[in-house]
């Protein structure tokens, strides 16, 4: 009779931990999936003076911080979503390389990233990126003359794809894609019912079969926060007739911005 009132006392107290730790999980789950750097910088502080900051007024009425810089003639215009780890002035180095390609610019800080406000979640961001795209000739001050090209990063490639399948761009370029972050979940916490409660899903693998413009994916082989057989599932979904996977071999995370990277995304946008 011990070891039974035992057995039964260890299993609902393994039941309360499970729930509880579930719980937190739960209630942390923006903040796990979008932990981005709040911190307020301009680009002129960032290094990067050539850029202009606008301010985005949302319907809700919170306030998107852009980044902008008009492309040269009729150079391409790139519409960039960035990851989900620091903020806008993290990536100004980035911004630097392709503004001195001459390629216009458009980025936008997610809500509760570099200075915007609000609340991230995966309808905001959705609507706040489509916001973007509708107010491109405002926010560069011109209409823009070149192609445009969505650019997503990591967190970002789920919401350039399903952008896309919106307003389809002239090019979609994906920095290390997943299939959803659904999936990136479910495979950290296995014991948890993830796919059945993640109202934070980003399928990317559902979108990127409706999205038919000309597509880059770059990944590297190294990857351990996006694994590289999800760059190469996302690859094979996509449609586009025109499709090239970049695989950089012995690259990491951010291995996009490699010199071998960089040869290919602009080999990429001038073969356009």
């Amino acid at each position: 009779m011990r070891l039974i009132r035992f057995i039964k006392r260890t299993f609902f107290m393994a039941m309360i931990l499970y729930i509880a730790a579930f719980g937190i999980i739960w209630f942390a789950r923006i903040t796990l999936i979008y932990p981005f750097n709040s911190t307020y910088v301009t680009p002129t502080e960032a290094g990067e003076p050539r850029l202009e900051e606008y301010l985005l007024s949302t319907p809700d009425k919170e306030t998107l911080i852009i980044w902008t810089h008009p492309a040269k003639g009729r150079k391409a215009t790139i519409v960039y979503f960035h990851g989900n780890a620091g903020n806008l002035a993290g990536r100004a180095q980035r911004f630097n390389r392709l503004i001195n390609h001459g390629y216009g610019l458009v980025a936008m800080a997610y809500r509760g990233s570099s200075g915007s406000t609000g609340q991230p979640s995966e309808l905001a961001i959705s609507r706040d990126a489509l916001l973007v795209r509708d107010n491109l000739a405002q926010m560069l001050g011109q209409q823009p003359k070149g192609k445009i090209i969505y650019y997503g990063e990591s967190l970002g490639t789920g919401v350039a794809t399903k952008l896309a399948t919106t307003i389809p761009p002239d090019a979609l370029i994906l920095e290390a894609p997943y299939t959803s972050i659904l999936n990136i979940a479910a495979a950290q916490m296995p014991i948890f019912p993830i796919r059945k409660l993640l109202d934070q899903r980003w399928e990317t693998d559902r979108y990127i079969k409706s999205v038919n413009s000309p597509t880059l994916v770059l990944h590297g082989t190294h990857d351990r926060v996006i694994p590289y057989a999800m760059g190469k599932t996302i690859f094979s979904l996509s449609p586009a007739k025109h499709k090239v996977l970049k695989t950089l071999k012995g690259g990491g995370h951010a291995a996009a911005f490699s010199s071998e990277g960089q040869s290919a995304l602009y080999r990429f946008i001038e073969g356009l």
